[in-house]
């Protein structure tokens, strides 16, 4: 269960990844991100909202690789083609990268935890023996003086 809960928040995540992406790019994308937006907002309810079946995501690449290119009719007159099959090849990619950036901050998750643990232990040590952190001059490099270590 959780394995395809990742595997759906990654694809999900890199389909919103690909959209900022191909919006700032502005002109130069502008026929992937209107096709893949609309294609998305379609389904989004469909595979990617609330309890689903395992394999949603599999089965959005799956419809998105069975789609067929489209033309779009733009400003000017000007006709271009949405590729579907290019899409999806950019997605799992940027999913790829998502998963990749997931598993470093994972990694960090046992140090920032111990970190966060051992100020609260500090803050509470402190604070049995009488002494503020802000007693021994915890404020003189100009951060914040909230009463704790950081």
């Amino acid at each position: 269960g959780n394995f395809d809960l990742l595997c759906n928040l990654c694809t999900q995540a890199s389909v919103h990844r690909l959209l900022k992406r191909f919006r700032e790019a502005g002109e130069a994308k502008e026929v992937s991100y209107r096709w893949l937006s609309e294609f998305y907002a379609d389904r989004v309810e469909e595979y990617f909202d609330g309890d689903q079946p395992y394999g949603r995501a599999d089965d959005f690449l799956e419809e998105l690789l069975l789609s067929s290119p489209s033309l779009i009719h733009q400003d000017g007159g000007k006709v271009a083609l949405a590729d579907p099959f290019g899409l999806a090849e950019q997605i799992i990619e940027t999913r790829d990268d998502i998963v990749k950036e997931w598993k470093e901050e994972m990694r960090n998750v046992p140090t920032h935890h111990q970190d966060g643990v051992r100020r609260v232990l500090l803050n509470k040590q402190m604070a049995a023996w009488g002494s503020s952190p802000s007693s021994l001059g915890g404020d003189s490099d100009g951060g914040s003086n909230d009463g704790g270590f950081q």
